[in-house]
């Protein structure tokens, strides 16, 4: 058993790992990537049902991490963090463009800044907290540095579409 298959159990990690029936938070993160794609594709994610198990499990994993019960594992806390960063990411996109609620919105996007690792290269998080806080300027600045495919196009879909006030309109 290598060390990502054989961690020290916290009990709400248990449970959050039960929830997507993995048994070690790198199988917890990489399922948790799999229900959330999963769920975009048929458009039933949603951060206000709280019947979904990837809010139940975000809502684990933040407790966990916010009450600092993780063990010193930089490589769990890593994987932790990145399920946080996808809910917030993609909750931020959903305040924008479906409910058009700002406040949502400058909240899940300082929350996914909080939670994104340093070595995760996604751009779109920076645009998108930028854009909700009504910062053309640097958002233009940071467009102009998205060199990979498809940051860069979709970050230009996205700058239109906060230029074109499709935000919270």
């Amino acid at each position: 058993m290598g060390k990502k298959d054989n961690f020290a159990p916290h009990t709400l990690l248990t449970e959050a790992c039960e929830l997507l029936q993995v048994s070690s938070p790198y199988e917890l993160a990489r399922n948790f990537i799999k229900e959330d794609q999963r769920l975009l594709k048929k458009q039933s994610w949603d951060y206000k049902n709280s019947e979904l198990v990837l809010n139940k499990v975000k809502e684990i994993v933040e407790s966990v991490i916010d009450d600092d019960l993780i063990t010193n594992d930089k490589d769990i806390e890593d994987e932790l963090e990145t399920i946080l960063w996808f809910w917030y990411h993609h909750a931020t996109g959903y305040a924008i463009w479906k409910y058009k609620d700002k406040m949502k919105a400058l909240k899940f996007s300082s929350k996914a800044l909080k939670y994104q690792t340093a070595d995760n290269p996604n751009q779109i998080t920076q645009l998108l907290y930028l854009l909700v806080r009504d910062e053309v300027t640097e958002a233009e600045a940071l467009l102009e540095k998205i060199s990979d495919e498809p940051d860069k196009t979709a970050s230009r879909g996205i700058l239109q579409e906060y230029i074109a006030g499709n935000f919270f309109a």
